[in-house]
């Protein structure tokens, strides 16, 4: 596979319209380009935080801090899809990502039975003992973690509409397993997120929907990014952007997770 996209200079000049690498390599390159991230240790595979609250390691406050640090990403991520739509002139592409905006904001506004993902989340953080007041009040929020979730909405908003939604594709469920080999997952034996939350710290099965849900949804709606990036950013200028932006998104996301793990599971904040 060509890696020559790797080696584009960021103020390389190139030909608006210079033809870039096919759709299948291209998206390859961007999970190859992954797990290079992972092997210099800029995602951490599995994260300490996630090893810690599989092994139940985690202390109750913490995860309460947790929960509630989450809660004003899951409240406010859907504000940066729908500014990638805003931004978007193609219609095809605009519909597409219309079917991932209303998993997440709710399908009951078009008469589904599904509601909004953080609503879903609002019922672990009942389950654990947060009211919803305390909750939506975000109050608790971390200075820095509000300051990496508003990171990711401006980008959105002072980029492209390929720039945000590749940044966005990234992240999106569980798609980097589809193109890492198994040996290289480390994670495959952690308990799930849901499962240690119910073992260890006593979330109760009625909680449990958001886990379940949001993993499916997620897998559908990277397959969403995935086909409208083959299909529309197809020149080497596009897919050099692309790359960049995932690389920002990767360093957010993790950026995000070490803050949380080092404020209240190490202290070293």
């Amino acid at each position: 596979m060509s890696e020559t996209i790797f080696t584009m200079s960021p103020d390389l000049q190139l030909e608006e319209g210079s033809p870039g690498l096919s759709p299948d390599e291209f998206i390859a390159s961007i999970w190859l380009e992954r797990r290079r991230f992972v092997q210099e240790g800029r995602i951490k595979q599995p994260h300490p935080w996630s090893v810690a609250l599989a092994e139940g390691k985690v202390s109750r406050e913490a995860v309460v801090a947790y929960v509630k640090n989450r809660h004003y990403f899951l409240a406010n991520i859907n504000r940066k899809d729908a500014q990638i739509i805003a931004n978007c002139p193609v219609s095809e592409a605009r519909r597409l990502l219309m079917r991932k905006y209303l998993d997440e904001e709710g399908q009951d506004i078009v008469g589904g039975k599904l509601g909004p993902h953080y609503e879903m989340w609002v019922r672990v953080a009942e389950g654990l003992g947060i009211s919803r007041e305390d909750l939506n009040s975000f109050k608790d929020v971390l200075p820095a973690y509000r300051y990496t979730v508003d990171a990711i909405f401006s980008f959105a908003k002072h980029h492209s509409w390929l720039e945000g939604l590749a940044a966005t594709y990234a992240t999106e469920g569980q798609m980097w397993r589809r193109y890492t080999p198994k040996e290289e997952h480390r994670d495959t034996k952690l308990m799930g997120e849901g499962e240690a939350l119910k073992k260890y710290y006593g979330l109760p099965n009625s909680a449990l929907e958001f886990f379940n849900v949001h993993s499916d949804a997620n897998d559908e709606h990277g397959d969403i990014c995935e086909k409208i990036l083959k299909n529309y950013c197809v020149t080497r200028e596009l897919q050099r952007k692309a790359l960049s932006a995932a690389r920002f998104r990767w360093d957010n996301h993790e950026t995000r997770r070490d803050i949380i793990y080092h404020y209240f599971v190490t202290g070293n904040n």
